[in-house]
């Protein structure tokens, strides 16, 4: 019989269930289905009845009184009978669900870390260019996820994580790096993620835009003796890229085996065009990479691994924190509003205002196609006298505004040639 379920009844149930040690149910008359099941021992809990959408009879647990009141047990019994007669939701099986998830997040299966990991070893030769990168960008914004089981987590905690991040740009590639992953990861086949998460988008203010900044001389002679103070592995990328023209990636790449310091080359074996590019150096690099090498016990340079890094960080990494150091050399230098790329786009510019020709500084860009009627057909050679004029053009003209510009001493590798 459905009773009006009030403190009193369930005083009145609790005493006669330990008097006569029999378990007592109340069935509530507001909420159909509704019961609170009460123990000899006193333990109370709530419990709904109702069918599936197969219109079998199902019993699933609520929660405990009191911690779940009366009004609050009847809000979520007619909910989940909602989701159970229209959805064909089953909490039983969710919950073991969720439990075994636990289990294998535990032992490091089914976690977000692993399904990264899956994706990673699908990942073909070309497309994992920049996946060291990317990844380690998802980790880093994502990191209190990444031992949850993935098919726990949610849109909305993803998009609190992104919205939360102090840089919305850094935030907005991480999603534009993890969409592809989250679509891979909820495909019917696989099902490791919510199919949800794939909607996942980039936070107010991380728009990607065209970009045409490139720094002035004054910027420059700021910059440039910063830069050559500092001996670190971001601020020397930097000082490569300009001057070189590499790629970010390129420049933080580059190993020893890949330099010939007598022959003032730089062989980028695996560049965005997919072809290998190589990159003359002017007098002023190669002094800069020769105040680079290892030493030995007695201070002298000695020979260096050629599997090694040249910007190596402390640990030995590819540098990968590179949001952090630019801001911090933003503020030695007094600069801001410029990223690494630009320096590639700047070092262009300055060799297009001193006239060299724009199928040279292509060549020197290291561009897949240059845009001259005879380079794709006849010239094999991609003008590397000419780039290598161009270069040190650049590097003179960079020594120039240097001098100039600030009040830093200059190291030995900057004061050379």
């Amino acid at each position: 019989m459905r009773v009006a379920i009030t403190d009193t009844a369930i005083g009145k149930a609790k005493r006669d269930a330990a008097k006569d040690g029999v378990r007592r149910e109340l069935a509530d008359a507001v909420e159909r289905g509704l019961r609170l099941r009460v123990t000899p021992a006193g333990a109370t809990s709530w419990v709904l009845g109702c069918r599936d959408k197969h219109g079998q009879p199902r019993r699933f647990p609520l929660g405990s009184w009191p911690a779940i009141g009366l009004r609050k047990a009847r809000e979520d019994a007619q909910a989940l009978r909602q989701r159970v007669r229209m959805e064909g939701a089953d909490p039983i099986v969710e919950a073991k669900l969720t439990r075994a998830a636990g289990q294998d997040a535990k032992a490091g299966i089914g976690t977000f870390a692993s399904v990264l990991d899956a994706y990673e070893n699908r990942k073909d030769a070309r497309r994992m260019k920049s996946w060291v990168q990317g990844r380690k960008a998802i980790e880093s914004l994502f990191a209190p996820l990444l031992s949850r089981p993935a098919a726990t987590m949610t849109l909305g905690e993803l998009t609190l994580i992104t919205e939360g991040h102090p840089f919305p740009k850094s935030a907005a590639y991480v999603v534009r790096t993890l969409r592809p992953i989250l679509k891979w990861a909820s495909e019917p086949r696989r099902g490791f993620v919510s199919p949800d998460l794939a909607k996942l988008t980039g936070p107010e203010g991380g728009e990607v835009t065209g970009r045409d900044r490139t720094l002035t001389r004054d910027e420059l002679a700021a910059l440039l003796p910063v830069l050559s103070a500092d001996s670190g592995p971001y601020a020397g990328a930097m000082v490569f890229m300009l001057r070189t023209l590499a790629r970010r990636q390129e420049a933080a790449s580059a190993r020893w085996g890949d330099i010939n310091l007598s022959d003032r080359e730089w062989t980028i074996p695996d560049t965005k065009n997919g072809r290998p590019h190589v990159v003359p150096l002017s007098r002023q690099v190669v002094d800069f990479l020769r105040s680079r090498l290892p030493t030995g016990p007695t201070g002298k340079a000695i020979e260096p691994d050629p599997a090694g890094l040249i910007f190596a960080t402390s640990t030995g990494a590819i540098p990968g924190n590179w949001d952090r150091h630019t801001k911090a050399i933003h503020e030695l230098s007094g600069t801001k509003g410029w990223t690494r790329h630009d320096l590639r786009r700047t070092g262009a510019t300055l060799l297009g205002g001193m006239g060299i020709e724009p199928h040279v500084i292509e060549a020197a860009l290291g561009h897949s196609v240059i845009h001259s009627k005879l380079a794709g057909i006849y010239n094999k050679s991609r003008y590397q006298p000419e780039v290598a004029a161009a270069l040190q053009r650049l590097s003179d003209a960079l020594d120039l505004i240097e001098a100039g510009g600030g009040k830093v001493i200059r190291p030995t590798w900057a004061a050379a040639g």
